[in-house]
């Protein structure tokens, strides 16, 4: 069976090649970009053309598009920092996670030679920073872990702790069809760095506003972090960072009275938002058109009581970051409490909750992402293989 393609028997093996001589090399694309980038990555070792197709820019921008139109080639995984090892992730299916919450499986997991931190997931790239002994980051790396390719070490920042307004993020500028990262902070300006050029744009704009949390949630091509009025802390609003004319805006939040500890999230492509109201309920609501303030829509509240774990003694939750949203209006999020903070997965419709077997140190930092073929060679940058598969 040696040489074989995924265990084909020499009869087998035959006859695809016969029809391989066949079908034009039209048609092989038309069907290979139909397949999900986990199964079509696979390929590649089929022949040299196909190698050769699979790997291309163009191929991997038409797999996106395609795969982002039809939502049964999208199979969203749950990334998150794993326990039995000190530098690694664990990668679990989301679907699989709904089914089995009690005992989910892993279907990957990679370790790093280095300790890193992901600073944000776009098309199925994930922007790694390199962490230094003061647990800041200092280099930042691209990673597809569909494709295993990862790009050099880029520096950042030059050393020195980051102060509390610092903010960074990582996204897609679709107008002019390339990858950003913008790091900084109000106190030491902010700067934009475009993958594949030897250049950083600095911003010349001051937003007077303190964001609650360092890293920016991509949605449609702009970064955005909850943040509150310098001089007004009980005063929020989201942040927006327009990738492709690099300036930021405000944008409001639902016109809410009594709400603390607003957390964002994505949803469905769409930025969500959770308060906890009153200290007595959480309320999430979903931004449908980005940048409409008339667009937001609540879509669930959820009683406090519901989500604090049973014996947590005086723990209080203070809110949730909502990752993932299946078609029945089940909700995958992080919760936050005041000593602690769990995955939960909850549907307000029918009063369901269910706290799913995971690592919970790893809760800090995990994203849920589509697999794709988009590569860091692609944006012109010397890749390699980057990170070893584990048992």
């Amino acid at each position: 069976m040696r040489g074989n393609l995924l265990g084909t028997t020499d009869k087998q093996h035959k006859h695809l090649s016969s029809t391989l001589r066949i079908l034009p090399d039209e048609i092989i694309a038309e069907i290979l970009v139909r397949v999900p980038a986990s199964s079509v990555v696979k390929f590649k070792i089929v022949c040299k053309s196909w190698n050769a197709l699979i790997s291309s820019p163009k191929f991997a921008s038409d797999h996106l598009h395609c795969s982002t139109a039809d939502p049964t080639m999208t199979r969203p995984r749950l990334v998150l920092r794993i326990l039995r090892i000190d530098r690694g992730f664990g990668f679990f299916s989301v679907q699989s996670l709904f089914k089995n919450p009690s005992a989910p499986t892993e279907d990957a997991c990679f370790q790093m030679d280095d300790d890193v931190h992901i600073l944000g997931s776009c098309n199925g790239l994930f922007c790694l920073a390199l962490i230094n002994r003061h647990t800041d980051w200092e280099s930042i790396r691209l990673w597809n872990p569909c494709t295993r390719l990862a790009s050099d070490w880029l520096k950042i920042r030059q050393g020195g702790l980051m102060i509390g307004d610092y903010m960074c993020g990582f996204g897609y500028d679709h107008v002019h069809d390339n990858y950003k990262f913008l790091e900084g902070s109000w106190a030491h300006h902010y700067k934009v760095h475009t993958f594949g050029s030897n250049s950083w744009t600095t911003i010349i704009q001051d937003p007077p506003f303190y964001p609650r949390q360092a890293i920016g949630k991509f949605v449609n091509g702009t970064l955005n972090w909850v943040a509150h009025v310098r001089n007004n802390s009980l005063k929020w609003v989201i942040l927006s960072f327009d990738l492709a004319n690099e300036s930021f805006c405000p944008m409001s939040l639902p016109n809410r009275d009594h709400t603390f500890f607003p957390m964002l999230g994505v949803l469905r492509n769409n930025l969500c938002v959770c308060f906890n109201e009153n200290y007595s309920r959480l309320v999430l609501w979903e931004m449908k058109e980005h940048g409409v303030q008339e667009s937001w829509t609540k879509l669930v509240t959820i009683s406090s009581e519901l989500l604090v774990p049973r014996g947590c003694g005086s723990t209080w939750l203070q809110s949730f970051t909502a990752l993932y949203i299946m078609e029945n209006d089940d909700v995958l999020a992080v919760s936050y409490y005041s000593n602690a903070c769990k995955f939960v997965m909850f549907n307000a419709n029918v009063g369901q909750l269910t706290h799913p077997n995971l690592y919970e140190l790893g809760i800090h930092n995990c994203y849920v992402y589509h697999e794709s073929l988009v590569s860091p060679s692609h944006l012109g940058l010397p890749c390699f293989l980057y990170g070893s598969t584990t048992d």
